[in-house]
């Protein structure tokens, strides 16, 4: 097979971004295309030294791709395992992997590029309606779970109620504790699964998510998620030795209304 992509971006080693080009084929693949030579950059056959050119056009001709990890599925809906390190969506992302595996499917939700776990598609129209409903009136419930630096000290259940604003301009969430112009409530709850020395296992659960909401929230709680560059603290990371975010979306719940075709789906728990 051929696949073929135009890389944007300043000068790099091919090396470098291969497998950010490429992330429906493993590394080892990748490498072994450059052992056999089938690897090119506009029209060129080279190595993984080259170095790339914005607009450059790099062509490999891997003999495999990757699985698509599926969780479940039935005729209306489809829960896939999304890796770390790869775009929810875009040109280059996980779900360009599985609409080349499964067909004509849509997305439902995002995760962060360096979380992993469960992401829901919709098969029919019928099923992105209802799910899109359901998840702009809360009534689809998911779970995280997360390894935060510190131990809270908390017992049982703990509910956090802020207030949110995205901001475009930086990438960011911001949290207040009281309401400002601009900032809308949101909430979460999480128990701690595991105590460990310097760290906590959470479980975290959410009706409806925002971009960085759980990262942005623990964080302004006073215990960030490790691996977290943006809301954490990159010598802790260091020290600890994480590079990537340790927050994996664990579970899937449906509390669709009993009129929903889709109601069936409130007896399933799609789950890791």
């Amino acid at each position: 097979m051929m696949i073929e992509r135009t890389y944007r971006g300043e000068e790099k080693p091919l090396k470098r971004v291969i497998s950010d080009l490429f992330p429906e084929v493993t590394f080892s693949e990748i490498s072994a295309c450059a052992r056999r030579r089938d690897v090119k950059v506009d029209g060129v056959r080279v190595s993984l030294d080259h170095v790339l050119k914005d607009g450059s056009v790099v062509t490999i001709y891997p003999k495999n791709k990757k699985s698509v990890k599926v969780i479940y599925e039935d005729d209306q809906i489809l829960a896939c395992y999304k890796p770390k390190g790869i775009a929810s969506e875009g040109a280059v992302s996980f779900c360009t992997i599985v609409t080349a595996d499964k067909g004509d499917v849509r997305l439902m939700h995002r995760l962060d590029t360096n979380t992993d776990g469960i992401l829901l598609f919709a098969k029919t129209d019928l099923a992105y309606q209802e799910l899109f409903d359901a998840m702009k009136a809360g009534q689809i419930k998911k779970e995280y779970l997360a390894e935060v630096y510190g131990v809270p000290p908390q017992k049982g259940s703990v509910e956090l109620s802020y207030y949110y604003k995205k901001d475009a301009e930086r990438g960011r969430a911001v949290i207040s504790d009281l309401p400002k112009d601009g900032f809308v409530p949101v909430s979460l709850s999480f128990c701690v699964e595991d105590r460990r020395a310097d760290s906590a296992l959470l479980r975290v659960v959410i009706h409806k998510g925002k971009m960085h909401q759980i990262r942005a929230m623990l964080a302004h709680f006073g215990y960030f998620i490790l691996g977290d560059g943006k809301y954490g603290q990159d010598k802790v990371n260091r020290l600890m030795d994480v590079s990537k975010t340790r927050l994996t979306a664990c579970a899937v719940e449906f509390m669709l209304p009993t009129s929903s075709p889709l109601s069936y789906l409130n007896s399933i728990r799609i789950s890791l």
